[in-house]
């Protein structure tokens, strides 16, 4: 339950045991790779992990150069019953968190022989809500405005590449050729 006291904690929907739920002894070098969380409703959560870890056999997997492999984003659990603003707290505090992890609040990316990923993240520690109200309103505020900003950014590029398409007349294959070079 994420030591958060809010909400209530259940598997998601149609789960299957999954790497998440396995330790150290199970898979080598198991470590939480990255986190998201899916908005299933305004008071209703999913977290989501990625495992990073060591495959027995790397020429079955797809592995970096340290011959580690990392799954898609897999969920981990749900949360019902929060407040809304309980539920944006979580959906933009933990994926930050999993990120740093270090211990950042309490979080610890790696499985033990005893403790699964699910568990490292069971023992997660969200800061009070009404403790940080102001600051998670105004990081919100200052989200949306960027992706707002992000927007006018990219419509205003669009309007730029349209003009200078018009004043060298290029034709549509021509423009083609030049959103495939510069990779739009």
């Amino acid at each position: 339950m994420l030591s958060i006291e809010v909400g209530f904690e259940q598997p998601p929907e149609g789960s299957t045991p999954t790497i998440l739920q396995q330790t150290s002894d199970q898979k080598r070098k198991l470590r939480t790779g990255s986190s998201t969380i899916k908005r299933i409703s305004r008071n209703t959560i999913e977290v989501q992990l990625t495992a990073h870890y060591k495959p027995d056999d790397e020429d079955v997997h797809e592995t970096d150069q340290w011959g580690y492999t990392e799954t898609e984003y897999l969920p981990a659990f749900r949360i019902t019953d929060l407040t809304e603003r309980e539920a944006d707290l979580i959906e933009h505090f933990v994926p930050v968190a999993v990120d740093e992890a270090g211990g950042f609040a309490n979080f610890r990316e790696t499985a033990t022989k005893t403790k699964s990923l699910i568990d490292r993240l069971k023992a997660f520690e969200l800061p009070d809500v009404d403790d940080i109200a102001d600051d998670l309103e105004n990081y919100l505020e200052t989200k949306e405005r960027a992706e707002e900003l992000d927007e006018k950014i990219e419509r205003t590029d669009q309007l730029i590449d349209e003009i200078v398409y018009e004043l060298y007349g290029l034709t549509d294959e021509e423009i083609e050729i030049v959103e495939e070079a510069v990779g739009e």
